[in-house]
C-alpha cells in the first residue's frame, strides 16, 4: 500500500503516476514490466517510486486495488433484489462490467491481464488466494439460492459455484474461437477490453445462461 509521501503528492502527479504504471502493467505481465521505462515516460526519479511504495509487488497490489474498487462501484450496484431471478441478475452484473470497461479501458485491460494472462511466479501465491476468496463469497450467493428453492439441493453449493465459475471463465475462449474477438489486439491498441464486442459478448453470456439453467436449477423453475 502507498506511504505517506504518495497521497501527499499533488493529484495531477499521482494520476499520472498510476496512469503510466496501470499502462506497463496492463501491456505486460509482471515479471517483464520495466519500473525503468515508465520512471523515464513520467520523467522522475526511480527512486522516487520506492519513496511511495515498498518495491514493485506493492505498487501492483495497490494498483489491483485500486482497479477492483473502482469496478465494484459498477457490480456491487446490481442487487440481487432487484430481479425476478437469478440469471436476470448474473446477466445484469455482465452488463455492469460492460459497462466498466467502456468508461475505464486501461483499468480494464489490467485487471483482464491478471485474470487471463498473468503466469509470473512472484504472483501466484496471490493468484490462488483471490480465486479463494472470490469462491467463498459466491458459495454464499448459490446457498441463498438453493435455501429459497430456486437451485438444486441434491448439489452442494460449493460444487455448483465451482461448476458456474469454471463455465464463467471459458467465456473468454468462446469469444475467441467463435466470434473472432482479439482481446490482446484490443488491449494493444488502447481500446476497451470487451465493450466493442458487447453484443457478442452477451449472446455468449445467454447461451452461457441456458446451460447453467438446466444444470442448477431446480426442477420447479
Amino acid at each position: 500500500m502507498p506511504k505517506p509521501t504518495f497521497e501527499k503528492l499533488p493529484l495531477d502527479k499521482r494520476e499520472a503516476f498510476i496512469k503510466g504504471f496501470l499502462e506497463e502493467f496492463a501491456a505486460k505481465n509482471y515479471d517483464k514490466a520495466s519500473v525503468s521505462v515508465v520512471v523515464k515516460k513520467l520523467n522522475i526519479a526511480k527512486g522516487s517510486v520506492y519513496q511511495y511504495f515498498e518495491n514493485k509487488l506493492d505498487l501492483y497490489l495497490y494498483l489491483k486495488s485500486r482497479c477492483e474498487e473502482t469496478k465494484m462501484h459498477y457490480v456491487l450496484g446490481i442487487r440481487r433484489a432487484d430481479y425476478p431471478t437469478f440469471w436476470d441478475y448474473y446477466r445484469a452484473q455482465y452488463k455492469a462490467g460492460i459497462q466498466f470497461d467502456l468508461e475505464h479501458p486501461l483499468e480494464s485491460r489490467f485487471l483482464y491481464r491478471i485474470g487471463e494472462k498473468e503466469t509470473s511466479e512472484a504472483l501466484q501465491d496471490y493468484m490462488k488466494e483471490w480465486k479463494h476468496q472470490a469462491i467463498q463469497a459466491y458459495i454464499n450467493v448459490i446457498q441463498a439460492e438453493v435455501d429459497l428453492g430456486h437451485f438444486r439441493k441434491d448439489i452442494s453449493a460449493e460444487a455448483m459455484t465451482y461448476f458456474l465459475v469454471s463455465v464463467s471463465m471459458g467465456t473468454g475462449d468462446v469469444l475467441r474461437d467463435r466470434y473472432h474477438i482479439d482481446f490482446d489486439g484490443n488491449i494493444k491498441d488502447g481500446k476497451p477490453v470487451f465493450a466493442l464486442d458487447k453484443a457478442a459478448l452477451m449472446e455468449a453470456v445467454d447461451e452461457q445462461i441456458a446451460l447453467l439453467k438446466g444444470a442448477l436449477n431446480a426442477k420447479n423453475n
